[in-house]
């Protein structure tokens, strides 16, 4: 992943400047649009960022990573030789990438003094555990899809005290009847478990012991 170090606000006064920049360096005023704009280029970039897909901004007063964004292309900054520019668009807050890094402390492998460097990011490349088919770049769930996963094996067994009590009975091989409104369930640590749902949306959970 690339990453690049920003100091602090400065006022752009180059008339040969391919972005026609009012300011580069980090603004903590200005919206992220803005400060992706200005700070997109241009910069001194090697072949490895040709091959990154997602490149880091930190500011470096607060040691923090301020602003994360996708590469759609690196091309030649046009009257600087030797410079290039990002294209591309700053990620939302929903972005995996963005949770995983913007807000927290610039990576130790970052914190030197040349402005440009990359991470070997262990992040990235896999599906949300959810099922949701979302791809995600750190943990195992979407923010908060950890809960929908949840409620959606709960009401696979039926309410929330239907649960409990299948749980609780799996786990201490007791053989409690699951009250309330969605009959009997008998429960075993051996045996057949039977799942059946009616008409009406109800989840009817049964299951029948091995024999002795």
């Amino acid at each position: 992943m690339l990453h690049i170090t920003l100091t602090q606000k400065k006022l752009a006064n180059d008339p040969t400047d391919p972005l026609g920049r009012t300011f580069y360096g980090w603004d903590e005023h200005a919206t992220t649009e803005q400060n992706w704009k200005n700070n997109r280029g241009y910069w001194v970039l090697g072949a490895r960022a040709k091959r990154e897909s997602y490149v880091l901004f930190s500011y470096n007063e607060q040691h923090e990573v301020v602003m994360a964004a996708e590469i759609a292309e690196i091309i030649d900054a046009p009257g600087k030789p030797g410079k290039r520019i990002i294209e591309g668009r700053p990620l939302p807050e929903s972005h995996p990438v963005y949770q995983a890094y913007v807000g927290r402390p610039t990576p130790d492998s970052a914190r030197v003094r040349n402005p440009v460097t990359y991470i070997d990011s262990t992040v990235g490349g896999w599906l949300c555990g959810c099922g949701c088919g979302t791809e995600i770049f750190s943990g195992e769930f979407v923010r908060g899809h950890e809960q929908t996963a949840l409620h959606q094996r709960v009401a696979k067994i039926g309410t929330i005290p239907d649960f409990l009590r299948w749980f609780d009975a799996l786990h201490e091989g007791a053989t409690p009847a699951a009250g309330g409104s969605s009959g009997s369930t008998i429960m075993s640590r051996d045996g057949q478990l039977d799942l059946a749902v009616s008409s009406d949306g109800r989840v009817r959970l049964t299951f029948t012991p091995s024999a002795a």
